[in-house]
């Protein structure tokens, strides 16, 4: 029995073989169906070996579709057998596509063809948007978007929506995957979507510029109310405390979220593919920031998800948890010491503008280095200069100035000739700025930092460090006149702007004569490149940081170090402090060592002391064992 919808005729049955089979048809129309019985008999004995085959072809029947431009998509044909003494079958069902146009393919459109899953760190979905089109035999396009059919071939990697109008990622998947497949079905026509996806990789990396943070002898801020006092344990703590309800500050540092976005490829052995290549990482700080929690925060806190502060000694863990689980992400461990670190420079720039280049990166087609060099001259009168500052600790740790509150710290910069350029205190930013008056050049800038006048013990100002700023005027000269972004190798770009070390020995910073030695990161990271300014450009790179090794790019000759980017932007090197001494000689570079403070001379002189004690007695011991064996 066979039947079908209104529109579609049942024209004939006959026999395969006539002389085998003998076929009767029986026709009934309904109103919305129509249905046919066809009675089929054996009339011979079959002469082939039913071993030899499962199926045997007995009839076959004709049908129409009568009215052919109202139909579309599938129509159905409903089949039942019922065999002698073994009762009927069940239903099965065929279907006839009916088109109206001669179709070859579809193709299914993606907006893009990798998908980034940050879902798994933010919690919201990633979606691309899909349209799906057909060809026909003209060449003619359409879009079928809202008619096909799709499947996800794994929704552990990627899902569809039930319109199929997206695919998306929602940070429930387990893993991601290179060319991923999504199947679209339209009719008799199929065709799959291939999507890489990209999945973070976990645990996350925690980056902490300094992981251990003490109190900053002679730096007093106000206490906060709602703050929990901290621990002061030496004499001059306590009067501070009492005197001006004020308190040590604690060190800040700076923090960074980094990760790898990797997929399995299509290998059976699902090996890990890396996004631009396993030595580049990703800053997300951005996006888990909001996610981002100290285990205890009486001991340190975590200011706009960028900058830690201490508190209160003890020790710490920083997490970052999962919006979706209770699991944790990543996870670091922070100190804060009992000891006391004093500021030991004030390191000072001046950066008159900025200029952005973009280049191709040598090391992945897919990416381009954006570097923005600092530019230090001043080339037109009256052109302003910002002071750009960092400071370094005893323990040899060096932050920029600007991660600490403006409120507890204050700057004044004195011009040390007035004839090439003036300062004056901008009242928006709190910080000084310098104009150019005239030509000229050299160390021109000093600036003092001093603590909040609140904590202001006496009428005389409390200066916590003092820094030298180099700078040159020259009119009608720009930066951009010598300092081309087309000279730069993206590669050297990169190497020498990354990679940073946050502490270095005093051996490193200080000469075996005890001098101060300025010379600029990339001299010591080479370890073979003579020394040069120490106020060479700044980079400003975000988001995408490269990992290479200094030592996977050389430099063509001497001359092209003048013109290298040096990233103090994201975590400054504790050695590439400006010294002002920019324009100097390379003899020059040699800061002169200052004098001996009273206390010093004084501890000297008792270790001569003691030095002249020993030797008097080791010579009477001497004296008396040569009397005693004479005897």
């Amino acid at each position: 029995r066979a039947k079908v919808k209104k529109g579609v005729n049942i024209l004939s049955a006959k026999t395969s073989d006539p002389q085998q089979w003998d076929v009767k048809q029986e026709v009934g129309n309904g109103g919305k169906h129509s249905t046919t019985t066809v009675i089929c008999q054996r009339i011979a004995p079959s002469s082939r070996n039913r071993s030899n085959s499962l199926f045997n072809e007995v009839v076959q029947m004709n049908f129409e579709i009568a009215s052919f431009s109202s139909l579309s998509g599938t129509q159905p044909i409903t089949w039942q057998v019922e065999y002698p003494r073994k009762g009927t079958t069940d239903i099965t069902l065929s279907e006839i596509f009916i088109c109206q146009k001669d179709l070859v393919g579809i193709v299914p459109l993606a907006m893009d063809t990798e998908i980034l899953n940050t879902a798994i760190l933010t919690g919201k979905t990633v979606a691309v948007p899909i349209k799906v089109v057909s060809i026909e035999e003209n060449s003619a396009v359409t879009d079928i978007s809202e008619s096909v059919e799709c499947k996800s071939s794994d929704e552990d990697v990627i899902k569809v929506s039930d319109r199929c109008d997206y695919v998306f990622v929602n940070g429930k998947e387990m893993k991601g995957k290179v060319n991923a497949l999504v199947n679209f079905t339209y009719q008799y026509l199929s065709a799959p979507l291939q999507i890489t996806v990209w999945v973070p990789r976990l645990p996350l990396q925690i980056d902490i510029s300094d992981t251990e943070l003490s109190q900053i002898k002679g730096w007093r801020v106000p206490v906060v109310s709602n703050k929990r006092p901290t621990r002061d344990s030496d004499d001059e703590d306590e009067d501070e405390r009492k005197g001006r309800g004020c308190t040590l500050q604690y060190q800040h540092a700076m923090v960074r979220v980094l990760t790898q976005f990797v997929a399995e490829d299509s290998s059976p052995w699902g090996q890990l593919s890396y996004l631009l290549g396993s030595d580049w990482q990703f800053d997300i700080t951005d996006l888990v920031m909001d996610f981002m929690k100290l285990e205890d925060p009486h001991i340190a806190k975590l200011q706009e998800g960028r900058i830690l502060i201490g508190r209160e000694v003890g020790m710490t863990t920083m997490q970052v948890l999962s919006p979706l689980s209770d699991s944790i992400l990543a996870e670091k461990t922070v100190t804060v010491l009992d000891d006391k670190v004093t500021i030991t420079d004030l390191g000072v720039q001046l950066v008159a503008g900025l200029s952005l280049f973009l280049q191709p990166s040598a090391a992945s087609s897919r990416a381009i280095v954006a570097t923005t060099v600092a530019q230090e001259l001043l080339h037109t009168p009256k052109q302003e200069a910002v002071v750009s500052t960092w400071i370094q600790f005893s323990d040899s740790s060096v932050t920029p100035l600007d991660i600490y509150d403006s409120k507890d710290f204050s700057l004044s910069a004195v011009s040390l000739d007035e004839a090439v350029v003036s300062i004056h205190q901008n009242a928006a930013l709190k910080w000084p700025v310098v104009a150019a008056e005239g030509e000229g050049q050299g160390t021109l800038i000093k600036v003092d930092m001093m603590i909040s006048e609140a904590c202001q013990k006496s009428k005389r100002k409390s200066v916590l460090a003092v820094g030298n700023g180099n700078i040159k005027v020259k009119f009608g000269q720009n930066d951009a006149d010598s300092d081309t972004g087309g000279d730069y190798d993206a590669d050297e770009i990169e190497n020498h702007a990354s990679d940073r070390r946050h502490k270095v020995s005093d051996q490193e910073r200080y000469g075996q004569d005890g001098r101060y030695y300025g010379s600029s990161s990339a001299e010591r990271e080479e370890g073979a490149i003579r020394k040069v300014s120490t106020t060479a450009k700044s980079v400003i790179k975000n988001k995408v940081i490269k990992n290479n090794r200094l030592d996977g790019g050389k430099l063509l000759d001497d001359s092209q170090l003048q013109n290298i980017p040096i990233d103090f932007t994201n975590f400054p090197a504790q050695v590439d402090l400006p010294k002002g001494n920019a324009g100097m000689e390379e003899n020059d570079l040699v800061q002169t060592p200052r004098g001996l403070s009273d206390l010093e001379i004084g501890m000297y002189a008792l270790l001569g002391v003691f030095c002249l004690a020993i030797l008097v007695f080791l010579i009477n011991c001497a004296t008396f064992a040569l009397k005693y064996r004479h005897k």
